[in-house]
C-alpha cells in the first residue's frame, strides 16, 4: 500500500496530509537509523574484538555482536509493518531471512566465548628504562588449566600494540622478568638456571624469539 492509499490520510486536507507524512518521515528515519546503528556496532564490536590481541587497549565482548545483529532483526520485525513501504510477504520473508543470517551467527560467537581465557589476572609488570614499554605477566585459565604468558607492550595511547614474549601452559609465571636496556628482555622461570633472553624493535613490536 502506498502512502497516498493510506486509510489514515482520507478525508484529511492537504495541510493535514503534509503534517502526516512528514511525522511519518521522521518516524521512518529515525527507525531506519537506530537499525543501521545497530548492525554497524556489531561489525564494530568484531573489529575490536580481533584486533584486541594486537592492540591492548582494544577491548570487546563477542557476544554483543550477535547481540546488536539481534537488536537490529528485532527492530526491523516490529517496525516494518507500520513503517515500512513494502509489502507484507516481503516485510516477513526478509524478516525470516535476517532472522535466520543472524541465528547463525550465535553459535560460533558463543563458542569463542567459552573457549576464551577466563580469570585474567596481572601477576607483576616490569617498565623499560625509557619508560616506552612494559612487560606484563597474566595469569589465566583456558578451560581449567592455569597458564600464565608474559606480553611486551607499549605506552604510546590508544593505539599501543602488544607482542607475546612467553607462554606455558599449565605453569605458573615467572620469578623474575627485566629489560636489560632498551631493546633486551630476560625472563627467569622457576627451574635451576632456567634465565632466557631475546631482543625486539621497538618499531615494529616484533622480537627475536618467543621464551
Amino acid at each position: 500500500m502506498t502512502d497516498g492509499a493510506r486509510p489514515e490520510s482520507a478525508g484529511l486536507t492537504a495541510v493535514e496530509k503534509y503534517d502526516l507524512d512528514h511525522h511519518l518521515f521522521r518516524h521512518r528515519f529515525v527507525w531506519a537509523l537506530g537499525i543501521v546503528a545497530l548492525t554497524a556496532a556489531g561489525f564494530a564490536v568484531l573489529t575490536v574484538f580481533a584486533a584486541s590481541e594486537r592492540f591492548h587497549r582494544f577491548d570487546a565482548p563477542v557476544l554483543a555482536a550477535p547481540a546488536c545483529w539481534t537488536a537490529a532483526v528485532l527492530s526491523y520485525a516490529f517496525g516494518a509493518r507500520r513503517l515500512a513501504r513494502h509489502r507484507a510477504r516481503a516485510r516477513v520473508t526478509l524478516t525470516l531471512v535476517l532472522g535466520l543470517v543472524v541465528a547463525l551467527a550465535w553459535p560460533p560467537a558463543l563458542a569463542v566465548h567459552l573457549l576464551g581465557d577466563t580469570d585474567v589476572t596481572v601477576e607483576a609488570t616490569a617498565e623499560s628504562p625509557d619508560g616506552r614499554h612494559t612487560l606484563v605477566a597474566e595469569s589465566y585459565r583456558q578451560m581449567v588449566d592455569p597458564s600464565c604468558r608474559v606480553w611486551l607492550r607499549e605506552n604510546s595511547g590508544p593505539l599501543s600494540r602488544q607482542t607475546l614474549v612467553w607462554e606455558r601452559f599449565d605453569a605458573p609465571c615467572p620469578e623474575s622478568m627485566t629489560f636489560a636496556g632498551n631493546s633486551e628482555i630476560r625472563i627467569s622461570s622457576e627451574a635451576p638456571g632456567a634465565e632466557s633472553t631475546t631482543t625486539f624493535d621497538a618499531d615494529t613490536m616484533r622480537v627475536a624469539r618467543s621464551l
